[in-house]
């Protein structure tokens, strides 16, 4: 089972009173599991059993993978091999990695935390996130984190942008800034899911734009998202940001979608 480099709020330890007042929380307000609806404890688990936890580990995304966008290869290749559609179609980041893998239990949270406001979630996939940021950067290799904004109606019906969440807790791991205030939606889109590839790309084209005077001349950038699935939307961003002055973009995302996982 994969160990994160980062320890998650699992880890940490837990005092007695906090153990005290989780037990008496618990009396009265049972917590389970998000998963599969055990027990948990309300602090250290974070709504997430010890079990369900451990597969969530298992799904995490491992070498071999594509040096560019960071899908996982089926069979052994060199480091350097290079998927065919980076080959065809080069994005415009400098590389993109992905905790694990969109499906089962890590699925589950993600849409736990972007569509239930489940945001104590966080303190699980943030430390994910900057464990699976050390596997390929160092730490002075970005100068800040920019989440991808969120449609400005849908983050009113939410209440929080699930991307921003996650951009400020690794923000935290890393030591580094967030910036949100960089880069903002200028269009609104239709929903990506149920999209083809093509049509993915063609509603969000010119869906985001750099703040002007935001600074980014010359910035190493890392975007961070929730789920990778054709690279649309982190491509229509990272466009935004290279075209605002960035010097580089890469991409981090806690799950990524692949074809038959």
């Amino acid at each position: 089972m994969r160990r994160l480099a980062i320890g998650s709020a699992r880890d940490q330890p837990v005092g007695a009173l906090r153990q005290a007042g989780d037990a008496l929380l618990n009396l009265f307000f049972p917590e389970s599991c998000l998963v599969c609806a055990a027990p948990v404890s309300r602090h250290a688990e974070r709504s997430v059993c010890p079990p369900c936890w451990s597969r969530i580990l298992q799904l995490a995304i491992t070498p071999p993978w594509c040096p560019v966008c960071g899908i996982p290869f089926a069979a052994e290749v060199t480091a350097s091999h290079v998927c065919g559609r980076c080959i065809l179609e080069p994005p415009p980041y400098a590389g993109a990695r992905s905790f694990g893998l969109y499906t089962g239990e890590l699925r589950t949270i993600v849409h736990a935390l972007k569509f239930h406001g489940r945001r104590n979630l966080c303190a699980l996939l943030a430390p994910a996130l900057a464990s699976t940021y050390f596997e390929s950067w160092r730490p002075d290799e970005i100068d800040f984190i920019v989440p991808v904004p969120l449609d400005p109606r849908r983050k009113r019906e939410r209440g929080f942008n699930q991307a921003a969440l996650l951009a400020h807790g690794l923000a935290r791991c890393l030591g580094v800034p967030c910036r949100e205030e960089v880069l903002r939606r200028v269009r609104r889109t239709a929903p990506q899911v149920g999209l083809s590839p093509a049509e993915r790309a063609r509603n969000v084209r010119g869906a985001f734009a750099a703040v002007p005077g935001s600074a980014l001349g010359g910035a190493r950038v890392l975007l961070v998202d929730d789920v990778l699935t054709t690279g649309a939307t982190v491509a229509s961003a990272a466009r935004a940001l290279l075209a605002g002055g960035a010097l580089r973009v890469s991409v981090l995302t806690a799950a990524r979608a692949v074809e038959g996982c």
